[in-house]
């Protein structure tokens, strides 16, 4: 089984260790990786990631193990960091994150598949790739309409050999798919990113950057979502066990 290793600093939160970086540092860290021949495998995680990998052992045990790096999408993990005594350097989000290696990707001309989503959302989002990456190799792409058991989709990327892996599966698949082929991608940096191809290809408005700025992002998703209303019902649930635990941190001291 793989051990999760990273050389950059980490911070418990609810059981899950996050990466104490920056994105300019992770985005510095995994260049560094690759060029050295070694991959590295990362999450971003939000408070519903969290809450479902303690309701999910299995999932909680691939988030332990697997990934080198796990970073803090989303204003509530941060706040959690807060709330425990321990802050996080930044928010690290999968589609800001996922811009910064491609532009990495573009400057040093290696390879790149995008998998999942819609079959038109990702040929919409590998044609702004090749528009605005075009020092990159996009090696491949494919749907995310399929099942983890279809070797196949998992042989394919592997054949294709690309630097980096961008999964838009949504979790807990896209986390799942990434950790399969991992033992044969050893080289290369794989990330889950969500809904990331469908505001890559403009199908999806990300947030005006005032909004980012005031760390409102997940209400104007409510607003334009509504039926993400249920899963923001994860973000007080996270906090309440946030508080839990550091209370208890703090009955130990």
């Amino acid at each position: 089984m793989l051990q999760r290793r990273t050389d950059l600093p980490t911070i418990e939160i609810l059981g899950i260790n996050f990466s104490a970086t920056t994105q300019d540092q992770l985005v510095a860290t995994v260049d560094k990786r690759l060029r050295n021949g070694q991959g590295t495998f990362a999450v971003t995680a939000n408070p519903e990631i969290v809450m479902y990998a303690r309701a999910h052992p299995e999932y909680a045990k691939l988030l332990a193990t697997q990934p080198e790096e796990i970073t803090a999408d989303g204003v509530g993990i941060l706040l959690g960091g807060k709330i425990l005594h321990t802050p996080l350097p930044e928010r690290v989000t999968g589609y800001d994150l996922m811009l910064a290696l491609l532009q990495q990707a573009n400057q040093a001309h290696r390879r790149v598949y995008l998998i999942g989503a819609k079959a038109a959302v990702v040929a919409a989002a590998a044609a702004r790739v090749r528009r605005d990456y075009p020092n990159l190799e996009l090696v491949g792409t494919h749907d995310g309409y399929f099942d983890l058991s279809d070797a196949k989709v998992a042989q394919a990327v592997i054949d294709a050999q690309p630097d980096y892996v961008f999964a838009a599966l949504g979790f807990p698949k896209q986390e799942y798919f990434l950790s399969a082929i991992r033992p044969k991608l050893s080289h290369a940096f794989l990330m889950g990113v969500g809904g990331s191809f469908d505001v890559l290809a403009g199908v999806v408005a990300r947030a005006p950057g005032w909004v980012q700025r005031l760390r409102l992002e997940w209400l104007y998703r409510l607003i334009k979502q509504p039926r993400r209303f249920g899963r923001m019902l994860q973000l007080p649930k996270f906090v309440l066990a946030v508080r839990r635990e550091a209370r208890q941190r703090d009955n130990n001291d």
